[in-house]
C-alpha cells in the first residue's frame, strides 16, 4: 500500500509541475502569439475590405444611373 500512495504522491507533484508550467510558461506564449497573429489578419482583412470598396465605387461611378 505504501507504493501505491508514494506513487500517487509522485504523480499529483508532476500534475502540479505541468500546471506551474503550462500556466507560467506556455500560456504567456502563445497569447503573445495570437494577438500577433490577430493583428497581422486584420490588417489584411483591412485591406481587402479597402479593395472591395474601391471597386465597388469604381463601378458605380462607371455605370449610368438609373431614372426615377
Amino acid at each position: 500500500m505504501d507504493k501505491f500512495e508514494e506513487f500517487g504522491k509522485r504523480i499529483d507533484e508532476e500534475l502540479q509541475r505541468l500546471r506551474h508550467f503550462i500556466e507560467e510558461e506556455v500560456a504567456p506564449e502563445t497569447e503573445r502569439r495570437g494577438a500577433i497573429f490577430l493583428r497581422e489578419v486584420s490588417e489584411k482583412l483591412s485591406a481587402a475590405a479597402s479593395k472591395l470598396e474601391s471597386r465597388t465605387a469604381a463601378r458605380d461611378a462607371g455605370a449610368p444611373k438609373p431614372q426615377a
